[in-house]
């Protein structure tokens, strides 16, 4: 009876073995696959490429999606409107009033009648608030 115990528990640690060094090789698979894609990169395409490995746990792809979302979608914000602006070319205010100091010169040169019908609703009467010929 001796005998049997010991093999189950020489075979059960044997499997234990095989087991760790697998779990071993692949870990060390996973730290050079990650030191390769991390090599030079940023750190969001680090986290884009983990999270997009569908050889990788999903937990660790969840967590790496997590960090990439404030790059990949922006915040909403209000939409700034256009401004239309048209600029004028600056005058000086001297020429302003040359101009308009000739305008009101020739305006005054004008006969008085003529000055009349250029202005509507001016009426000439004999101030007595009829205008009756009779």
């Amino acid at each position: 009876m001796d005998v049997q115990p010991q093999t189950d528990l020489k075979a059960y640690a044997e499997r234990l073995e095989v087991l760790c060094r697998a779990q071993a090789d692949e870990i060390t698979r996973l730290r050079d696959e990650l030191t390769r894609v991390a090599e030079g990169a940023s750190s969001y395409a680090t986290l884009s490429d983990i999270h997009r490995n569908r050889e990788l746990p999903a937990a660790v792809r969840v967590k790496a999606a997590i960090g990439c979302l404030s790059r990949e979608m922006a915040p909403l914000a209000p939409e700034r409107a256009p401004i239309e602006l048209t600029a004028e070319p600056v005058r000086p205010l001297s020429e302003i009033v040359q101009e308009q100091r000739a305008r009101a010169d020739a305006w005054l040169a004008l006969p008085l009648e003529e000055r009349e019908r250029m202005i509507t609703g001016v009426r000439r009467d004999d101030g007595n608030s009829g205008n009756d010929q009779s």
